[in-house]
């Protein structure tokens, strides 16, 4: 009996391997990738992040300010107009002091943040994202960066960023409806308030300029004192500001009379002063 040379086995090793890849693509070629099979870009700030940013703001309110307010946030599933509101809610069997969060306010300031972001590299982003909300009920109908390549909308540093921006600009909203609970905003008004249908009365339009602006404020320094800068809120006020007409939901962010361009520079002021009393 004669054993055959190792050698000898290589071609039909070969030739077994080539069989086979040739089988693969003929079973892949049936199953053809289409654009619409590609993943979806998606932002990855949720309201989990909402949660968490809350929960921080209220950890850094001295004691008889937390005792006022619950720490964990109530969010609107179902309201796609942008809303951020103090409000009460039942929890284990009382009412609790809250803050209302809607999924147009999560899908809103996803965009606005990631709109912003882009702006540094790509001039005229925000502004054209600012114009097309503008004219919206909901706030959500404007997407970011529709003329531009998808791999300059959804790169690593532009999106980094849209997250700094997103707890930014959560952040100090936040703050400011957690600001109208312990300033008493929202116990003086609170049976003007109640909604009428499933979307949230903004409290601003009942609230002096004073009032709104000293909220303002103080959830800016509740903010900073979280490590939060004051540049995505100054970002919104910009922008609100700059609106011909704004949609009627910007009253839950904005006092309709409120002089925006110089809260602006106030609270770069405040986050100034903020840091050289810190050092």
């Amino acid at each position: 009996m004669h054993n055959r040379p190792a050698h000898s086995l290589q071609p039909l090793h070969i030739s077994a391997i080539a069989c086979l890849c040739h089988a693969l693509l003929l079973v892949m070629s049936s199953f053809p990738i289409h654009a619409s099979d590609a993943p979806k870009h998606a932002y990855e700030t949720s309201f989990t992040n909402v949660s968490k940013i809350c929960a921080e703001l209220h950890q850094a309110l001295d004691a008889a300010k937390r005792q006022q307010l619950q720490a964990e946030p109530v969010l609107l599933e179902q309201l796609n107009i942008p809303c951020l509101t103090p409000a009460t809610a039942s929890r284990n069997g009382s009412s609790a002091t809250v803050v209302q969060v809607s999924a147009g306010f999560i899908a809103w300031i996803n965009r606005a943040s990631h709109a912003r972001a882009l702006d540094e590299s790509q001039p005229g982003c925000f502004s054209r994202y600012l114009t097309a909300i503008a004219s919206v009920t909901n706030g959500n109908s404007a997407q970011v960066g529709q003329d531009l390549a998808p791999e300059t909308v959804w790169s690593f540093e532009t999106m980094n960023h849209q997250a700094g921006l997103f707890n930014q600009m959560t952040g100090a909203l936040l703050a400011i409806d957690l600001a109208h609970h312990y300033l008493g905003h929202y116990k003086k008004h609170s049976a003007r308030l109640e909604p009428a249908s499933d979307s949230p009365v903004p409290i601003s339009p009942f609230l002096s300029e004073k009032e709104w602006r000293e909220a303002v404020l103080q959830g800016a320094r509740n903010a900073l004192a979280c490590g939060l800068g004051v540049d995505g809120l100054r970002a919104i006020l910009d922008g609100f500001d700059k609106m011909p007409n704004r949609p009627a939901w910007s009253a839950h962010f904005v006092h309709p009379k409120a002089s925006l361009g110089k809260l602006s520079r106030d609270l770069q002021k405040l986050e100034n002063d903020f840091f050289l009393v810190e050092k």
